[in-house]
């Protein structure tokens, strides 16, 4: 899985690249030879993997990644400024890679990891960094970020995917994550198990990254998104760290009331969310008893701009679609909406 090269350019990331990669991009060896020719480790040390977004999740991911492959963030003038010195990982200052559009390479892996309302700008951004072998994978709250990345890049680009069981907290340069970096799950859309998903497994066994590749990723993402619609929403509105929602049972009886309504617009969608996955996603929140945050509630603490319409919004809208009533998501939205002007 190695995208074609570009012409050398005076530009380079921050950090010294790894020779072993140049070398073998020099010699015009296709990655199926490779494969066969070295170790394993050695074909995936020799991967392009750029992620744009270094927040939460990102710097998480980021930070696992870059023991294994060539890793480096995707950044703006602005931000390789404010990232010179390092980003602080769980007290750890990580000297991370960092390039700019105008030094741009061809990525093998482009990771999206910001978050929905800065998608657009994100694309337009990476949008150098795409070569006709770039696998793209998007680990974005919601329903909706495979769709824009299938639009810019083309459907056969982009893989399906979300991470979970992320528990940490961004503030400005640092990161500190509770949870040992989250769960990815990814997978291709129509489930197959092709050798970009066999290589990219093994990119994150390398790099101790957990990971899960399921028999049916568009129910996982789904579940996923009646997760963050419940648990992110309501997190907000009532300031509550995982420790407070763990024990709070009023909370989790209105986490079941918005639940029926995501499952209610995900059947009208052909998606199938049962009992068992509201209970399940449950069992999950309740499971981190730390005080780590919502992404929505790190974001409303901080006066950004919240995800609300990508969660709530999103079933209102999808309700509306259908012709199918959402009173409480409606609700919640307004009044996280009518929250933030406040604060």
């Amino acid at each position: 899985m190695i995208a074609e090269d570009v012409e050398p350019h005076s530009c380079n990331k921050d950090s010294t690249k790894p020779y072993l990669a140049i070398a073998i991009r020099l010699a015009g060896v296709e990655s199926s030879v490779l494969l066969n020719a070295f170790p394993s480790s050695t074909i995936l040390s020799s991967m392009r993997i750029r992620i744009v977004g270094a927040g939460a999740v990102g710097s998480v991911v980021g930070y696992k990644l870059d023991k294994a492959a060539d890793t480096a963030f995707i950044v703006d003038e602005d931000r390789k400024e404010r990232y010179k010195d390092g980003l602080v990982i769980n007290g750890e200052k990580v000297a991370f890679s960092l390039i700019t559009p105008d030094c741009a390479d061809k990525a093998d892996l482009l990771i999206f990891a910001v978050k929905n309302m800065q998608l657009e700008d994100a694309i337009e951004e990476a949008r150098v960094f795409v070569a006709d072998g770039t696998v793209i994978m998007s680990l974005l709250n919601g329903i909706e970020a495979e769709g824009m990345l299938e639009e810019a890049f083309g459907k056969e680009k982009v893989l399906y995917a979300f991470i979970t069981d992320l528990s940490s907290v961004h503030n400005g340069t640092e990161t500190t994550c509770f949870s040992g970096g989250g769960t990815i799950v990814f997978g291709e859309k129509d489930n197959s198990r092709t050798a970009r998903i066999e290589r990219i497994a093994s990119l994150f066994d390398q790099a101790s990254q957990r990971y899960v590749i399921p028999d049916d990723i568009l129910h996982e993402k789904w579940w996923k998104f009646m997760l963050n619609t419940c648990f992110n929403t309501l997190s907000a509105i009532l300031e509550a760290d995982y420790a407070a929602i763990s024990e709070n049972t009023d909370f989790i009886r209105a986490v079941r009331l918005i639940a029926r309504e995501v499952q209610n617009v995900a059947r009208a969608e052909g998606i199938e969310l049962r009992q068992e996955d509201t209970e399940e996603i449950i069992r999950r929140v309740t499971a981190l008893k730390d005080h780590g945050k919502t992404s929505m509630l790190q974001d409303l603490l901080a006066g950004r701009e919240t995800e609300n319409r990508y969660f709530a919004g999103a079933v209102s809208r999808l309700g509306r679609k259908h012709s199918i009533q959402t009173p409480i998501s409606d609700f919640i939205s307004i009044l996280l909406e009518a929250k933030r002007k406040c604060l």
